[in-house]
């Protein structure tokens, strides 16, 4: 499938690094939640918890990174003129899935955190 017009690629690029911005910002902003509930005291399984956290969390930026540096790399590939327009269009496929499956991620893991601190404020 040739890509002879890249804005369509572009625009969705420009949305995705909007967005992976937007996470990474959330994710600063749950880390910083979370080290004010590790000031708190814990039985055993809760301070597992806010390790599982501090971790997820950590990956979760690191994912953010990786992405929005693929996503920098396509669009140098489209405002360079490398590549042809195949490798291009795998580029993209494989973003779109990789952006999908974070998101989709993502979303659990803020259900599971607030799931998390739901259960803190009960006990």
């Amino acid at each position: 499938m040739p890509l002879t017009n890249f804005d369509k690629l572009h625009h969705q690029h420009q949305e995705w690094k909007k967005d992976l911005l937007l996470n990474e910002k959330e994710i600063k902003s749950l880390r910083d939640e979370l080290v004010e509930l590790a000031n708190g005291r814990f039985d055993h399984d809760a301070a597992a918890k806010v390790e599982h956290f501090q971790n997820a969390l950590i990956r979760q930026k690191e994912v953010v990174n990786e992405l929005l540096q693929q996503v920098i790399r396509g669009d140098k590939m489209m405002s360079e003129a490398q590549g042809d327009d195949a490798q291009l269009h795998m580029l993209h496929n494989k973003l779109q899935d990789d952006v999908e499956t974070f998101n989709r991620l993502f979303i659990e893991l803020r259900e599971e955190f607030k799931h998390f601190k739901q259960q803190l404020r009960e006990s």
